[in-house]
This record gives structure tokens, C-alpha cells and sequence, in this order.
């Protein structure tokens, strides 16, 4: 933890929940989806990614622990794993320790689990004042990027992130984004990388709850390492400067977090926790 930044504008982190949650509010009603905006913010997906998260959460302080397992009850009707995303905004304030201790009691039923790290510094989060992105990385001069402004172009986005993250047909991808449409305006935006007529990088810009920030970067193996994914990410950034964004955050995978970091993105500690929980 030591080397992250340690970031205390809360109202930016208040930005960034709430484009997380706008991510997967793009999810809900599609089939086999199941969305929830209550005293808990959740999701769960029963057929692929996006997964299940639990990403805002608000109780009353003299009842907290019956919330968590009124949480964990109502979504494991559905799945076995949860991961519970703890933001600073949320309360009560020592709702972490209160999951912790339920945690270690069993949730509500004692088959409840949480595993590895408690809590969990939830992945890969990184900031970025964009005054401070650096130069396009240096690609071949047959790569272009073409904005998805259809169903043909979006299916296209659909198998080149097929092919980058090697798992899983995206299916519940297509069918969200399919419904949100297309437009200028729209909260969600899709690229694909080309090089001559060949797919070799995707991704997803979406300008949401006071922030931008760049999700879905799929590079195949074999397109990898030719700063293709960079590229795309790149133009992403110049995107949200162009409509008036000065910063930026990313959620990034561990394949990724170095080509971000090359872009200008700093390792931060947003005051984010993740809580693992698994049912025996």
C-alpha cells in the first residue's frame, strides 16, 4: 500500500461510485440479470460477466448486521460468491468491520465465508489528471479506430473482447450495450482497434456520475505487445478531454495496469475495500 497515492478528495471518490454503479446499471433487465438498487446496490449476472457485485450500501446503524445478512440472503438465492465493494460513502462508517464479523459468524445462516484478504484492497485502481497523458504509443501505420455505431459493428466489439479475454462469449455485453444504443449522447461508448480490416483491440469508454473512465480493453495474445491496446485506450482519454474532462480513473486488470501506467495513470488507494465471500 505504501507506494499508491493516497487519494482524500471524497467527492471524486463519490464520482467514481457512482459511475461504477452506472457501469453495471447498463446490465439491468437483461436476461438472466438480476439488478437492485435498495439499502444495498447489487448485481447478479447468472450467465457470465459481468458477475456479481455489491457496490454501495447504506444501513441504519442499529441494524446493520440484520442488513448484511438480509443482503447475502437475498442474493444467494442466485450465486455462491459475492464480492461486496466497500466505498468510503458508505454507512454506516465500521460497516467493514460489521462485515468482517459476520464474516467470521457465518452470515446468516452460517455457510457464509469470506475468503482471501480482509478486507481486500479490491484490484488495480488507478487515477489520472489528464493535463498529464502522455504521448500515443507508437503502432503501425495500418491501425485505425472506429467508434461502434450499430449491432454489425457492435458484434464485431463482441468477438475481438471474446478473443481478449480468453473466456466467456460476452453475450450479456451485446445485449446491454445493443439496448442502450449508440448515440453521441449516450452514457456508453465502444471502440475497436483495426489493423487494415483485421479486429485487434476493444474497449469501452463511459462518461457517467461526474467521471470518465475506460472499461472492457480486450487485446488478443497474439495482437498483444504492439501497443495496440494502448493505442485504443489513448484515444479513449483524448475522448473525455475533448468533452471536458480533466481527470480520470481506471479499475484495471493485472495485464493491464503497466500499458495504463505508460498512459500516465498513478496506483491509488481510493479508500476501497473489497470483501470476498464465498457459501460453503
Amino acid at each position: 500500500m505504501s507506494s499508491l497515492l493516497r487519494f482524500t478528495d471524497w467527492t471524486k471518490v463519490d464520482q467514481i461510485q457512482e459511475n461504477f454503479i452506472t457501469y453495471f446499471r447498463i446490465f439491468a433487465g437483461i436476461p438472466g440479470s438480476h439488478f437492485v438498487e435498495k439499502d444495498a446496490a447489487w448485481i447478479c449476472t447468472s450467465d457470465g460477466a459481468p458477475g456479481t457485485q455489491v457496490f454501495k450500501a447504506n444501513f441504519p446503524s442499529t441494524t446493520v448486521d440484520a442488513h448484511i445478512d438480509a443482503t447475502l440472503a437475498e442474493i444467494g438465492q442466485y450465486t455462491k460468491a459475492i464480492d461486496w465493494m466497500l466505498f468510503p460513502g458508505c454507512r454506516p462508517a465500521n460497516l467493514g468491520e460489521r462485515l468482517a464479523a459476520r464474516g467470521r459468524a457465518g452470515g446468516p445462516d452460517g455457510t457464509w465465508r469470506l475468503v482471501g484478504d480482509v478486507p481486500g484492497m479490491a484490484g488495480n485502481w488507478m487515477y489520472m489528471d489528464l493535463n498529464n497523458l502522455s504521448p500515443a504509443p507508437t503502432v503501425s501505420a495500418r491501425f485505425r479506430i472506429v467508434r461502434v455505431n450499430n449491432a454489425s459493428l457492435l458484434e464485431a466489439w463482441r468477438q475481438i473482447s471474446v478473443a481478449g479475454f480468453e473466456g466467456g462469449e460476452c453475450h450479456n455485453f451485446y445485449q446491454a450495450y445493443l439496448r442502450h444504443g449508440f448515440d453521441q449522447d449516450a452514457l456508453a461508448h465502444h471502440y475497436i482497434g483495426y489493423v487494415d480490416e483485421q479486429p485487434v483491440t476493444s474497449g469501452t469508454l463511459l462518461l457517467a456520475g461526474g467521471s470518465a473512465s475506460i472499461y472492457n480493453v480486450s487485446t488478443p495474445p497474439v495482437w498483444r505487445r504492439q501497443g495496440y491496446g494502448g493505442a485504443i485506450t489513448h484515444a479513449m482519454l483524448q475522448e473525455m478531454r475533448h468533452r471536458g474532462y480533466n481527470w480520470s480513473w481506471i479499475w484495471a486488470s493485472d495485464l493491464g495496469k503497466n500499458v495504463y501506467a505508460q498512459l500516465g495513470f498513478t496506483p491509488t488507494d481510493f479508500g476501497i475495500r473489497e470483501y470476498q465471500w464465498r457459501r460453503q
